[in-house]
């Protein structure tokens, strides 16, 4: 567990995911695509065409949970006065063989606590989980995100591709942009 201060002044520690946080993990998902809808259509995440079922998120919540127990996920949450605000996980690649040393890297912060460190702090423990269980790390990130590429870049992640409008929001084509890092 790591505690921090963000430029908000807001205390924050990053654990690791426990059961307790599937409530509050789902609803910050949810957000999401409230504030696709609102402020933020271009907010660099993927979303489904219709927002899952509270029945789907708690599946998938529990998939997540039995992943990180069985090894095969790692991921760290963080959490700002006994919420969990943000998540970043380090999934398997697939079930091919081939690829067994390729994680996956995903991460979200609720909206209003951005840039303010946690992010930061989020992807350091988790790339620390991960290594040992992945050699390499791969993700894909919105064109239009320049914030969260920079943040990939601090980290040692550099591009590998541009798939040219491979995303499509609002009618709006976006570039998908891959990166990589070893561990």
């Amino acid at each position: 567990m790591h505690a921090g201060e963000g430029k908000s002044k807001r205390a924050f520690i990053v654990r690791d995911l426990k059961r307790s946080d599937a409530n509050d993990l789902i609803r910050n998902y949810y957000l999401v695509y409230d504030e696709a809808k609102r402020r933020n259509p271009l907010v660099g995440i993927g979303l489904f065409p219709k927002r899952p079922s509270m029945d789907d998120e708690r599946k998938w919540f529990r998939g997540l949970l039995k992943k990180v127990k069985n090894g095969t996920s790692v991921a760290s949450v963080a959490e700002v006065d006994g919420r969990a605000v943000g998540l970043c996980e380090i999934g398997a690649s697939s079930g091919i063989a081939e690829k067994k040393h390729l994680g996956v890297l995903g991460i979200l912060v609720r909206e209003g606590y951005r840039s303010g460190g946690i992010g930061t702090a989020l992807m350091g423990e988790t790339l620390r989980k991960a290594r040992g269980r992945y050699r390499m790390v791969r993700l894909e990130v919105f064109g239009t995100n320049k914030r969260a590429e920079q943040l990939y870049r601090r980290f040692g992640f550099r591009r590998y591709g541009v798939l040219p409008g491979g995303l499509v929001r609002k009618r709006k084509r976006i570039d998908e942009v891959m990166m990589y890092r070893s561990l």
